[in-house]
């Protein structure tokens, strides 16, 4: 065992976010902390890490025990280089492959000293076996797009730094990795490639996250807080929704026998004499004790069919669309006529430009040509990834109905009020009088959220809106907008989540070239691995090919050309290792030798590119 918490009980003001909570984690074992936004789950890794004190219970760590931590606001020197900050966990082996990192790029230098230290290092590197540890540290770092490693922190974009935070917990030498929101500002191909990596882990692991099939296929056991109680699942997400609703049920029948019971002896005592024996003062207090008992409920759901604005005949018109930055193209000549009540998702790698598209549809940036058309009668509501800062003075009511109103009215011109439709999103009457300022990050954000849906738009633009809130907030969330009556645009990584809310999907490709695809997420992904799996065909030099065929023919030949030469300079790096032991005592042929293997391994990696884009 790596890891035993013991009765543990942590209390922030009046609000008990958990008691007594009880579980361990073993070598190996991967568990996920689920609840929602304010539940305590980050509150619960900060005191296993030591960094919030308990109100009681323990905490007790194998000796064995090293733990390295993925956090959802990290802080770094920005003046630091990448190197340096993925490679300062202080182990041996890490130290080491800093140093040699650093001793290759600094070959180029053709110095006497660099020479030597490169050798030094590279000897040092086969004692202590780290060669198979340096091969996974650049796998993990060429997955994740990590590169340029002398750059500085300061110069790196949100998405590119949770990328170097995650790579730099992975490198390090640990038996138990916590991860707090890993997949937040990933694009999906590093997604899956953390799932095939963590899944294949042999460390133990404890998340926070809310991507639902990320969830499925990595862990094995759940621990969900939920109103200062703890519930401990076995089983991935989806074993554990089962065995939470079964558990529910039970719990909804005991309360109702329990109920009944509770009238039963209501009945009884009225029909008694004022004076008691004993057996009927037991009787008495047993009553008490149905009466003052904890009584299970499960948290109401407020149906609610929003009436926004009508939409008219047109929603928005883009026409010829194009948008360039000095660096890049971020969309070329782009045209698309909104329908409504249309559920669109946007998808493309980080940094392409999705929510650029996204502010040039919302009108907060005007494009270089073409225009942006809205309908007489569209209003639309922008929930962007930044989200305003919010007035920390006011309670949350207040702000809601200061800066979105009372109420709003459903299908049939009902009011609902501010606080009913707080109370869907998860506010109960307790939090809506609490200060905006001592709200959890993922509360204040699922504030906004209501403040802008409150709002009555008829058009919603959502950009990421799976960040910060939590599974049960993502729920209500996609059941809301099953309802909406209105048009919805989504950039999301999550794909559970498009799944459920996207039914058409614009590809940012290229050069600022977007296509389009009718479907959900998870069978578009499926499509792009067919592609990639599926075998080129011979052609016959008879048959009449068309234009595409043959760009198809010539980069078929152009792999078979890298795949040669791929396979002649990996003969060469074997040729030339074997020559390292040959000539291990001679300083000069090893520095030689050395220079050339780092060389071959730079024309290897370039060819792989090469074929990996022709592929």
């Amino acid at each position: 065992m790596l890891l035993s918490l013991s009765k543990l009980t942590k209390i922030i003001g009046e609000k008990v976010l958990f008691k007594d909570l009880d579980f361990s984690i073993s070598e190996g074992e991967k568990i996920a902390i689920v609840g929602v936004n304010g539940a305590g789950k980050s509150t619960l890794l900060k005191t296993i890490l030591g960094r919030e004190e308990l109100d009681s219970g323990s905490i007790v760590p194998n000796k064995s025990l090293k733990i390295s931590i993925l956090e959802q606001n990290p802080t770094f020197d920005p003046e630091e280089r990448i190197l340096d900050h993925i490679y300062q966990s202080g182990g041996k082996l890490v130290k080491l492959l800093h140093d040699y990192t650093e001793a290759c790029d600094k070959l180029e230098e053709g110095t006497e000293e660099s020479e030597a230290n490169y050798t030094r290092l590279m000897q040092e590197m086969d004692r202590l076996s780290a060669w198979d540890y340096e091969a996974q540290i650049t796998s993990i770092l060429r997955e994740l797009g990590v590169e340029k490693l002398e750059r500085k922190m300061s110069e790196l974009s949100g998405g590119m730094l949770k990328k170097v935070e995650l790579a730099k917990a992975l490198i390090e030498e640990s038996n138990l990795l916590i991860l707090d929101e890993p997949t937040n500002h990933l694009d999906v191909s590093s997604i899956q490639w953390l799932e095939e990596f963590l899944m294949q882990s042999d460390k133990a692991i404890i998340l926070i996250t809310h991507d639902r099939y990320f969830l499925d296929r990595v862990v094995g056991k759940i621990l969900e807080i939920d109103r200062g109680k703890y519930f401990l699942y076995e089983g991935n997400y989806s074993e554990y929704l089962t065995r939470k609703i079964e558990r529910e049920e039970t719990l909804l029948k005991q309360e109702d026998k329990a109920r009944q019971h509770l009238k039963q002896e209501i009945k009884w005592l009225k029909r008694q004499p004022k004076a008691r024996s004993t057996k009927q003062k037991a009787r008495i207090d047993r009553a008490e004790e149905l009466s003052n008992r904890e009584i299970f409920e499960l948290q109401k759901e407020l149906e609610l069919s929003v009436i926004g604005k009508r939409q008219g005949k047109t929603i928005l018109e883009i026409h010829a669309l194009s948008k360039s930055f000095p660096s890049r193209t971020i969309v070329k000549d782009f045209s698309y006529f909104f329908k409504a009540k249309e559920r669109l998702g946007i998808i493309g790698q980080n940094g392409i430009g999705k929510s650029t598209l996204l502010n040039l549809f919302a009108g907060t940036l005007a494009p270089d040509s073409g225009f942006v058309k809205p309908g007489i009668n569209t209003k639309i509501g922008y929930f962007d990834q930044i989200s305003r800062e919010l007035p920390l003075h006011l309670n949350v009511l207040d702000y809601i109905k200061e800066y979105a109103g009372e109420y709003i009215l459903n299908d049939d011109g009902e009011k609902i009020s501010a606080s009913k439709v707080l109370e869907r999103f998860l506010f109960d009457g307790k939090t809506q009088y609490t200060q905006i300022a001592k709200l959890s990050g993922g509360e204040k954000r699922r504030l906004y959220l209501v403040q802008i849906l409150m709002c009555g738009p008829n058009f919603l633009i959502l950009d990421e809106p799976t960040n910060d809130l939590d599974i049960q907030t993502l729920s209500i969330l996609e059941n809301f907008l099953e309802e909406f009556p209105g048009t919805v645009v989504t950039v999301s990584h999550d794909r559970y989540f498009m799944d459920r809310v996207a039914e058409t999907l614009l590809i940012f490709e290229a050069n600022g070239e977007i296509s389009t695809y009718i479907g959900t997420f998870s069978s578009y992904l499926e499509k792009q691995t067919e592609k990639k799996e599926k075998p080129v065909k011979a052609i016959s030099s008879e048959t009449v090919v068309s234009k595409e065929v043959k760009t198809s023919s010539k980069n078929e030949k152009e792999r078979k050309k890298l795949e040669k030469e791929i396979e002649l300079l990996e003969k060469e790096k074997e040729i030339k290792n074997q020559e390292l032991e040959f000539f291990s005592h001679d300083h000069k042929k090893l520095t030689e030798l050395g220079i050339l293997l780092t060389d071959l391994e730079k024309q290897i990696a370039q060819k792989y590119a090469e074929w990996e884009n022709l592929s």
